[in-house]
């Protein structure tokens, strides 16, 4: 007997606890637009602490290409002895036809419970024929272009001239490095005479009296090469006399003469002489010049001189480079722009 009640009160434990498992599926709305959505909701109510899983996949084979779910949802609410544990997935459907979706296996404890199969329509949109009259399509309609939009390729193409005028400027201005002078020349007369008065001029500096006498002569023997065509500076004293024995008067030879003989004592014997010595034969070499001199048709000469230097025409030619390059730069994307606006 005791046996037997134990064995209907366990029983009745197992049904009060079956009683209080609940498993169901429902659905927000049976009908849907294609590309609409549903929301299939699955709720399982259990003790506290019972071990459950819903299914991992809802939607069936045969419409796994027309049935899409979106996302699922979660959500548990707790009561005293309960657990209301509910999921919810988003459909949405992309062909108009009747869904069905299958009883769910839900389990709990080790044991399947099984949902009610739900199902809901997907329709097509309607489409008013009388309004909705299908049209040809549009012409390519050409936007006007706005001057904002021009603006910066016009700018671009003001900078390129700007580069390139400059560069042309400075190529121009390097063609013009030399400048042209007109120069007259002086005649053999004017230069011995100008040498002269520069020796005149510094005749106290000279402490040697053989340094004076050579330059003294010096200035003579180039005046005398100019003046009659022959190298007096590579001859002796005695071969310019004889070579100009034919060409000057006695008396000019004779102070030629003289003037060479003492040079020669001071260059060669160290012979001193005194300052008036040194002041009458200068005046002796200006006397010869001034009386053998010959009007020559004096020339002018056109010179050309620098007017810059080698470094500043390498920078000039450098900087013509740069701004033929960044010319170019800027021209191509001058045409890629205006393509751009135009096509």
């Amino acid at each position: 007997m005791k046996r037997f009640l134990v064995i209907i009160a366990l029983l009745s434990i197992v049904v009060v606890s079956y009683a209080q498992i609940n498993v169901k599926a429902s659905i927000d709305s049976t009908h849907i637009l294609i590309g609409g959505r549903t929301s299939y909701s699955i709720v399982v109510d259990v003790p506290r602490g019972t071990k459950f899983s819903f299914p991992k996949q809802i939607v069936p084979k045969e419409h796994a290409q027309d049935l899409e779910v979106l996302k699922v949802n979660r959500s548990v609410t707790d009561s005293s002895n309960h657990q209301l544990n509910k999921r919810t997935y988003v459909l949405t459907a992309w062909n108009a036809k009747h869904y069905i979706i299958p009883a769910q296996k839900v389990v709990i404890n080790g044991k399947t419970n099984l949902t009610k199969a739900i199902s809901f329509d997907v329709r097509s949109i309607p489409v008013d024929t009388v309004k909705n009259t299908p049209m040809p399509p549009d012409d390519i309609q050409q936007v006007s272009l706005t001057f904002a939009e021009w603006l910066p390729v016009i700018l671009i193409g003001l900078l390129i001239l700007i580069l390139l005028g400059l560069a042309y400027y400075l190529y121009k201005s390097l063609s013009r490095r030399k400048v042209s002078k007109k120069e007259r020349v002086l005649s053999s007369y004017e230069q011995a005479l100008n040498e002269l008065e520069e020796i005149r001029s510094q005749i106290k500096s000279y402490s040697d009296q053989k340094t004076y006498y050579t330059h003294v002569t010096d200035v003579l023997r180039r005046y005398i090469s100019k003046r009659y065509k022959f190298n007096a500076l590579e001859m002796t004293s005695s071969e310019i006399l004889d070579k100009l024995h034919d060409e000057c008067k006695e008396t000019d030879l004779k102070e030629l003469e003289e003037i060479f003989n003492t040079v020669d004592l001071v260059k060669f014997a160290k012979y001193q002489t005194g300052e008036n010595d040194k002041n009458y034969y200068f005046d002796n070499v200006v006397r010869f010049i001034e009386t053998t001199k010959k009007d020559d048709i004096v020339p002018i000469v056109d010179k050309t001189e620098e007017t810059r230097s080698q470094r500043t025409r390498k920078i000039i030619k450098l900087a013509i480079i740069l701004l033929l390059v960044c010319s170019v730069a800027l021209f191509i994307y001058f045409v890629s722009e205006i393509i751009g606006l135009l096509v």
